[in-house]
């Protein structure tokens, strides 16, 4: 073999490795966004519930002024939070799969699911906490 067929086949064999690592480039970055979708998915359905939590709420309670503050704020304010979810998830997704650098995508990923999750969680509690405190007094306990 001559020094220039050493050469080709280098070059051939990093092309080759540069085409797999991009290819495993691409499938974590479409596990990350998959990481997004998945509490987004909780979150809208939570959100959406809200209109059914707050008829409830009234038929039991009368008024929505015997609520926590949290519970009125979600009851007013599902439908922007909602879209800022979306919005944010499609941002992150957006920059998932183009930033250039893997720490700012595992950063994005990691920063957007937690926000994603917390938001979910204090929805949740916002709504099914006030609701366990009147199944409880309307029991007797």
């Amino acid at each position: 073999m001559t020094p220039t067929e050493d050469h080709a086949d280098s070059l051939a064999e990093l092309h080759a490795l540069r085409a797999e690592m991009k290819e495993w480039a691409l499938g974590i970055r479409c596990l990350f966004a998959a990481l997004n979708v998945l509490p987004l998915y909780y979150c809208t359905r939570v959100l959406l519930a809200t209109p059914r939590f707050a008829s409830i709420f009234e038929d039991m309670l009368g008024s929505s002024q015997k609520l926590p503050q949290l519970t009125r704020l979600v009851f007013q304010w599902f439908m922007p939070l909602l879209g800022a979810l979306w919005l944010l998830t499609a941002l992150s997704i957006f920059l998932i799969f183009n930033l250039k650098r893997a720490r700012h995508v595992w950063l994005t990923a990691a920063l957007s699911v937690l926000l994603l999750i917390a938001t979910g969680h204090l929805t949740a509690t916002a709504l099914f906490d006030p609701l366990i405190v009147v199944i409880q007094s309307l029991s007797g306990g």
